[in-house]
């Protein structure tokens, strides 16, 4: 904060002079701002990191009777949400080396019931994007990479955000981008 504190104080009385506590033009400007930083189309901010991966998957329309694959190792909000829109969490083990899903590992694990793919960005560290996209497309099925601890990360120069159908963001203030309070973001 100190660093950048005329920065955020000046933000901070904008929009308290607004009086556009939610939504308006402040998070407009965030939302475009980010999806040209994410290397994504769109963005649209959320509640939480949890509400953006809850969101995605409503959007691509996964529900009861769905399968969606996730990483065995990953924090809780990612299984949460698969549970909260009614589908069945199929875990797969990450590879050793990098703790990420990869296209081999999904494709083992895909049934008639795959919806779609929730994949991670673990700590930093981008997924097999290439594997894994190479693998939804094949079958047809949607991937949502959670992005909530990759702000900024790339794969070949770029932007995590590209690659995927949807990714779900955090800004959680632990985060690498946090907010003051919690927040998040989809973008596609």
């Amino acid at each position: 904060y100190a660093s950048l504190s005329d920065e955020i104080d000046a933000a901070y009385r904008r929009v308290m002079t607004s009086g556009w506590y939610l939504l308006g033009p402040e998070l407009e400007a965030f939302e475009a701002a980010y999806a040209a930083y994410s290397g994504a189309a769109t963005c649209a901010g959320v509640g939480s990191g949890l509400d953006a991966l809850v969101l995605s998957l409503r959007v691509l329309d996964v529900g009861p009777g769905d399968e969606v694959i996730v990483p065995s190792n990953t924090y809780i909000a990612t299984w949460l949400a698969v549970s909260a829109v009614g589908a069945t969490v199929v875990p797969v083990e990450p590879d050793d080396d990098t703790f990420n899903l990869t296209g081999e590992g999904v494709s083992a694990a895909i049934t008639p019931r795959t919806a779609a793919v929730v994949a991670v960005h673990l700590y930093g560290r981008p997924a097999d994007v290439a594997g894994i996209d190479a693998v939804g497309r094949r079958h047809g099925i949607p991937v949502v990479y959670d992005g909530a601890q990759a702000h900024g990360a790339t794969v070949d120069g770029r932007p995590v955000g590209e690659f995927g159908d949807l990714t779900a963001w955090s800004f959680y203030p632990g985060k690498n981008l946090g907010a003051f309070a919690d927040g998040g973001a989809v973008t596609g």
